[in-house]
């Protein structure tokens, strides 16, 4: 029996083709989106603002302060005569770390007695608050070693024996510049694939129902699979060109590393495609508008991609029942597969596991469209 799915994709292709709001979806919202997350979504700490009251004015502050400023990390937005200013630095967000010099410091240091410098840290991002200080932490750390070693080359000893420290010589591997571009691009590749698929074949079969010609479909003696394939077939190309459009764009523009297989990467794409055409067809199956249909799409793409996937937050730090959930989110498995291709040059036995799990979410999601689709009207 010749099968009516090439029919039933090639109307749906002249839809889309007509249709100029649904190319502008397809293909501009990507690079919108890849361009905003891209640029805007940042791990990287640099160029710290800091406020600073210098009451001692010495040459030892002005060596203690050019410590922070040669660091890379720290740039003085504004100097106080007062401590009592520099909350207000903190409070209008001109600075992000507020240092306080005390007048005694050149003396005490001299005296070899105990200095204390007050450092003030807007801890309403939390994340960067704890970078920050730790640089500060570290360079008080290694100001006070050297002030060690002065005073014991000032009780006559010429060649004191070194503090002993722990020479930690650090290699990161796979994002050896830590940059942060190479950690998001792959998880903007996973986000915005569930959301395109999901929000385009979420209007597919609701549209249809709305302007009336789900009636005339129905009638046909075309079967329910013929349907559901016949109208996914489009968004999956549609899902893989824009994918491989995102990831070429990371790769020549923003310059994220690709180590792995191209083929492995089109393979877990493709797989990742249809867990998110089914998903959008489910709901478009199951709401009466395309409002509706709309909304559902965003809460069940975006929102999982983005929160439950390991993108943003690590899963392992989640509580127990939010990692349940998280097994049912294809963007979980896809994040895995992606980072290890772009960045690890991972290979299929090292990703089995994910591959596996999103076939299975694949095909769990394609037949339920497919049972819960019924040809009759009403």
């Amino acid at each position: 029996m010749k099968s009516r799915i090439p029919a039933i994709a090639k109307k749906e292709f002249i839809h889309i083709i007509r249709d100029w709001r649904t190319l502008v979806m397809a293909f501009g919202l990507p690079l919108v989106m890849l361009i905003l997350f891209g640029y805007a979504i940042t791990f990287d700490i640099r160029e710290i603002r800091l406020a600073v009251f210098d009451a001692d004015r010495s040459s030892q502050s002005a060596k203690l302060l050019e410590r922070f400023t040669s660091s890379g990390y720290f740039k003085i937005k504004a100097y106080t005569d007062s401590d009592r200013a520099l909350g207000n630095f903190l409070d209008i967000g001109l600075a992000q770390i507020a240092m306080s010099v005390p007048k005694d410091y050149s003396k005490n240091i001299s005296r070899n007695e105990n200095v204390k410098i007050a450092v003030l840290v807007d801890g309403a991002e939390s994340n960067s608050a704890n970078i920050a200080a730790g640089y500060v932490t570290k360079i008080l750390s290694d100001t006070t070693i050297e002030f060690a070693m002065d005073y014991v080359r000032s009780l006559g000893v010429s060649n004191p024996p070194p503090i002993p420290q722990i020479d930690l010589r650090c290699r990161y591997w796979y994002n050896d510049e830590l940059r942060s571009q190479n950690y998001i691009i792959p998880g903007l590749i996973a986000t915005i694939m569930m959301v395109m698929t999901a929000i385009l074949t979420s209007l597919t079969i609701v549209k249809e129902r709305e302007v009336g010609t789900l009636e005339q479909l129905i009638s046909t003696p075309v079967r329910t699979y013929e349907i559901m394939i016949g109208k996914i077939i489009p968004y999956f190309i549609i899902g893989m060109i824009d994918s491989i459009m995102v990831a070429l764009i990371g790769v020549l523009v923003m310059g994220v590393p690709f180590r792995g297989s191209v083929w492995l990467f089109l393979s877990g794409t493709a797989l990742f495609a249809m867990a998110g055409l089914g998903i959008g067809l489910r709901i478009s199956t199951a709401a009466q508008n395309q409002v509706v249909a709309m909304q559902m799409a965003l809460l069940s793409s975006m929102l999982p991609s983005f929160l439950l996937s390991g993108f943003v937050f690590a899963i392992k730090n989640m509580p127990a029942w939010v990692q349940a959930i998280t097994y049912i989110v294809p963007a979980r498995y896809f994040l895995v597969v992606l980072r290890g291709i772009f960045l690890k040059d991972a290979v299929f036995s090292m990703l089995w596991l994910e591959f596996l799990f999103l076939g299975l979410l694949c095909a769990v999601m394609l037949i339920t469209c497919i049972k819960s689709f019924k040809k009759k009207v009403g």
